[in-house]
């Protein structure tokens, strides 16, 4: 039933975990691809002990490093089972996880299946809903509204691979330019309102940066590929939104820090010229007092008194 591919890269202090996650499931009706994406550390050599003590389920490739989207995009033609299941490799997923879903699918044949999900640090880890919703069939306006991670979602194989749906290549926010795309093809969305993966937390990952890195701005394209994929005419409510969440919101955790004022500058332009009417959007409206006030303040260019309250933010 499933095919879940796992992009391998450096990861040898946590790839052991996610391959028994896979292992200690009530049912194994998986084949799981092993990318190993050029690996310098042990990742090749467990990866390669997997595929041979367990081959029924564990297939081991591996390909010069090309990033996770390469990676990513190398396993789907070899995919033989009906849904796509991509894990990265840092992560891992709970224990009665694909019985879950084996049972859903089962039963209401969806095109694409989203669950929860747990932020996992070393020593805790803190569910994240989705929605407020119960489990079940959702609008593709409430998809968009979701987290647009490709590991908490199961989508049909076939739709993937006829419709050409590669992850952009050496681009950060890979998900955010790929899978919106998913509503032009997928006619039945299910959300299930239960956690079934543990999503590591990482100081060192690219959502969590200590210095400024130009990649940041990869937001930009990816926002372009969104934009791209995700009509006007039904989801111009939903597409406004998140071009504030992702290019003023978001950009601003990532930026301001670092006092990227030319860089934040542009970021905001863009949706400015795209959405000149943009504080009137319904979901803005819906945000904490602390999210609009700093989304004000950097259409302001009030760049330091906006640190001050990210600052605060992140110690508190």
């Amino acid at each position: 039933m499933f095919s879940i591919v796992i992009p391998i890269y450096n990861v040898q202090d946590y790839l052991k975990e996610c391959l028994e996650s896979l292992l200690c499931q009530d049912k194994l009706n998986i084949e799981v691809l092993l990318i190993d994406d050029g690996s310098t550390d042990c990742s090749s050599q467990i990866a390669q002990n997997y595929a041979h003590r367990y081959p029924h389920i564990f297939k081991y490739f591996r390909k010069e490093n090309g990033g996770l989207s390469d990676a990513r995009n190398y396993a789907i033609p070899f995919a033989k089972n009906e849904y796509l299941f991509f894990i990265d490799s840092d992560d891992a997923i709970t224990k009665d996880s694909l019985a879950e879903l084996e049972k859903i699918i089962n039963e209401k044949h969806p095109d694409l299946l989203i669950f929860d999900y747990f932020n996992k640090w070393e020593d805790k880890s803190e569910i994240v809903h989705l929605s407020d919703q119960n489990s079940g069939f959702i609008s593709k306006k409430d998809y968009l509204l979701m987290n647009p991670a490709a590991w908490n979602k199961i989508i049909r194989a076939e739709i993937v691979k006829s419709h050409h749906m590669y992850f952009p290549k050496g681009l950060w926010y890979e998900d955010r330019a790929t899978t919106g795309n998913y509503i032009n093809y997928c006619q039945s969305i299910y959300y299930l309102h239960t956690p079934l993966y543990y999503y590591r937390q990482r100081q060192n990952s690219i959502m969590k940066q200590n210095n400024y890195n130009p990649k940041m701005l990869d937001i930009i394209t990816a926002m372009e590929n969104f934009d791209k994929q995700v009509s006007d005419t039904y989801f111009k409510d939903e597409k406004e939104y998140l071009f504030i969440s992702n290019l003023l919101f978001q950009n601003s955790l990532r930026l301001i820090p670092f006092m990227r004022i030319k860089e934040m500058k542009k970021c905001y332009l863009i949706l400015k010229e795209q959405y000149p009417n943009w504080k009137k959007n319904k979901y803005f409206k819906q945000q904490s007092k602390g999210y609009k006030i700093l989304c004000y303040l950097i259409s302001m260019k009030c760049y330091r008194l906006s640190k001050i309250l990210i600052d605060m933010k992140m110690k508190g």
